[in-house]
């Protein structure tokens, strides 16, 4: 699978709420960035992105750009939040037929205001 497959499958997997295929294609070591967290696993990463899925009514694909070692995803998401919908840019990296790093882009600001103050 090339780097444009291995991203578009992932996409679609989260998107249709099939998080074991889109687990199976991130790196076990994957490093993600966002405007809210970070993670330094897959299995991580994944628990919280099924629960932001869980926020949305959907995700429409504005515009995508790839490479052989990378992809970019201009994104709109529609949550069923205060925030309403979220244009979000998502930046990743491959190696060895997995993602291995994804920076992910987006204002925060609404989604921050409905999160429990952090100790």
């Amino acid at each position: 699978m090339n780097t444009r497959q291995l991203v578009e499958t992932y996409h679609h997997a989260w998107t249709t709420g099939d998080f074991a295929a889109a687990r199976a294609c991130l790196a076990d070591d994957l490093d993600f960035k966002g405007s809210i967290d970070t993670f330094s696993t897959a299995d991580a990463f994944v628990g919280a992105l099924r629960a932001f899925a869980g926020m949305l009514r959907g995700v429409t694909l504005v515009k995508a750009c790839f490479d052989q070692e990378g992809a970019a995803l201009l994104y709109d998401c529609d949550t069923v939040t205060p925030a309403g919908v979220i244009r979000t840019a998502e930046f990743f990296a491959a190696q060895g037929g997995k993602i291995s790093e994804i920076r992910l882009v987006f204002d925060a600001s609404e989604l921050r205001k409905l999160m429990p103050p952090r100790p």
